[in-house]
């Protein structure tokens, strides 16, 4: 999947986004924190190497934030998860520019291209590796990642009419949990893109250079 070819040869996408707005309601500060949240805030603030602005509304209502922190754990990190984080991110990434969410689409894109060495969670794509990933021309390392893109663009335009082909690859050659996890990945990002779309949730303006991805076409 990593480049490695020259990265200058595709110049990014221009920012959609270049101006962080003010939040639809007032954000709890990472100090003002609720002390249940602390044990899952602290290691998600060291993985991202920022507080996002959406953890910020979630504290609002921590007992709602403790459960979509933990399911966004448990679906893309998680030490039992049977398909790769890497593919998953990907995946993800992918979901979310299909769903048409700035929000969640910058802020994949800006961990796939972390460094993997920075401390946060990073993969080290460059902008030429995005661009192909969110055109569908990444070029799949094999049968067993080109069916689960195939099955994630699918259900996440329409979960109802994936193509039947697609699903007579899956169960060939998936196991039925990575089915369940794969599918997980498609619902849990149109959860989070549906929820941070509609509370109009600020970018970052240190992603600012990554929102132009959602448009890509």
């Amino acid at each position: 999947m990593r480049s490695t070819e020259d990265s200058h040869k595709f110049t990014p996408p221009l920012p959609t986004v270049t101006v962080e707005t003010k939040p639809l309601i007032p954000y709890v500060e990472a100090e003002d924190a609720p002390e249940r949240l602390k044990p899952v805030l602290d290691p998600y603030i060291k993985r991202m190497g920022f507080l996002p602005n959406a953890l910020k509304l979630y504290m609002h209502r921590p007992e709602i934030a403790e459960t979509l922190w933990k399911l966004n754990s448990n679906v893309m990190r998680d030490p039992s998860s049977t398909l790769d984080q890497f593919l998953k991110r990907r995946l993800a990434a992918v979901a979310s520019k299909i769903n048409g969410c700035t929000y969640c689409t910058s802020h994949h894109c800006a961990i796939l291209k972390n460094d993997s060495d920075s401390g946060s969670e990073g993969w080290g794509l460059t902008d030429e590796d995005l661009r192909n990933l969110l055109t569908e021309d990444l070029e799949p390392k094999d049968e067993f990642e080109r069916v689960c893109f195939d099955f994630v663009r699918a259900a996440s335009e329409d979960p109802k009419n994936v193509p039947e082909e697609i699903y007579q690859r899956l169960v060939k050659l998936l196991t039925p949990p990575q089915i369940v996890e794969l599918a997980c990945v498609v619902g849990f990002w149109k959860l989070y893109n549906t929820i941070h779309d509609s509370l109009k949730v600020p970018l970052e303006s240190i992603l600012h250079s990554v929102s132009g991805y959602v448009a890509l076409k």
